[in-house]
């Protein structure tokens, strides 16, 4: 006999519409849970026509790579609206000399080109680069001319040739274009020549905006856009405000967005300001705490802002420190999408254990359900399960 009481409302009497539009409303750690209840919740959380809020805040990603042993490489991902990180399975192609991550996928660049989803480790290798290269700017965006397949195409700009296990650090290299639906590869003109002395992801930021993708140098200022469509540059501009050290070029949301250091007369800052694209004028929109700000740094260090990065994606910009001081420190400003008011907030610390890396990859993506309810992701689905 039930003891349950007919008065008092029961949740499984509700309509399979108004439990999906429950379940929606959950972060994504807490639907996988949901969907190990029974049948029906994982079907409506499975389901490709599933929508949730918690699938348009775009998770924060850091991959940590070992010169040494492979063993030792590290991958986390960082849940805003739970506000957990997870560590994330290993991925089999982790030993290339040039790993990248960009929206939606993890890649290597040499010895070959490959590519797999994020959270799925699942590679894939291309038709060979023209080029091959380390350390390249590469972004995915998707193209009006693309049908079925992935809908999608990646761009790959600047970066150091690489040949027989040697660089050449002068050659400029073309931009190359791949449409996964053809494996193909097509050739454009190669980065301005006013970036030739710092043409690689180590000294350039990028950003997709619109249908451009800008190049930005995180310490010349010198900024130009690639035309997805018309597959040409635009004339180089100089972006420095006023006392600026370094920047970082984001795009969020409708907005182009510059995020650095500065030296102002109030002692150092890190500032984001807002750039039109149509002029290149820029207007500061917010600070980070002071507090903050010295948190993510070893304040004993002279140099203890340098290596501080930043990205972003949707309304979120992360800053955080590439150096082991506090096992990678990071914050997160949040820019209200209504009143455009910027939030920031410390981030949780990696779980233990951390590795200490000699090389750190980050970038922010949105996520797939499908990826993780994969069998091929169980690893990541029982982190995420056990949290």
């Amino acid at each position: 006999m039930s003891d349950h009481n007919p008065k008092e409302p029961n949740i499984n009497t509700l309509s399979i519409d108004l439990t999906e539009l429950i379940l929606s409303s959950l972060p994504i750690p807490s639907l996988l849970r949901a969907s190990s209840v029974c049948k029906l919740w994982r079907s409506l959380i499975s389901s490709p026509t599933f929508t949730s809020p918690s699938l348009s805040h775009p998770w924060f990603f850091l991959y940590g790579l070992h010169n040494t042993s492979s063993r030792n490489n590290q991958s986390f991902a960082y849940d805003p609206l739970s506000n957990t990180w997870f560590r994330l399975p290993h991925l089999d192609d982790s030993s290339s000399s040039s790993f990248i991550g960009s929206n939606g996928f993890f890649f290597t660049t040499t010895p070959k080109f490959g590519y797999t989803p994020v959270l799925k480790s699942t590679w894939r290798v291309t038709s060979p680069l023209k080029y091959p290269r380390i350390n390249p700017l590469l972004g995915v965006f998707h193209d009006g001319d693309s049908s079925g397949g992935h809908g999608c195409k990646f761009i790959v700009v600047g970066g150091v040739r690489f040949i027989g296990g040697l660089v050449d650090i002068e050659d400029r290299l073309a931009v190359e274009i791949y449409d996964p639906n053809h494996d193909s590869w097509e050739l454009c003109p190669a980065l301005p020549a006013d970036f030739r002395s710092g043409n690689s992801s180590l000294s350039l930021s990028s950003a997709l905006f619109k249908t451009k993708f800008y190049v930005f140098g995180i310490y010349s200022c010198f900024i130009s856009s690639f035309d997805l469509q018309n597959h040409v540059w635009s004339e180089v501009q100089t972006l420095r405000p006023p006392g600026v050290i370094f920047s970082f070029l984001v795009s969020c949301n409708d907005m182009l967005l510059l995020a650095g250091m500065c030296n102002s007369p109030r002692g150092p800052s890190f500032n984001l300001w807002k750039i039109d694209e149509t002029t290149m004028e820029f207007s500061e929109i917010a600070i980070m705490p002071q507090s903050l700000l010295y948190s993510l740094v070893d304040s004993e260090e002279d140099d203890k802002f340098a290596s501080l990065k930043c990205v972003g994606m949707g309304n979120l910009i992360y800053v955080f420190n590439e150096e082991y001081h506090q096992k990678y420190p990071a914050c997160v400003c949040e820019i209200n999408a209504e009143n455009g008011k910027c939030s920031w907030r410390r981030l949780p610390q990696l779980s233990s254990p951390v590795n200490k890396f000699h090389k750190v990859i980050s970038f922010c993506s949105n996520v797939s359900l499908t990826h993780i309810f994969g069998q091929e992701d169980v690893g990541l689905a029982q982190a995420m399960y056990d949290d």
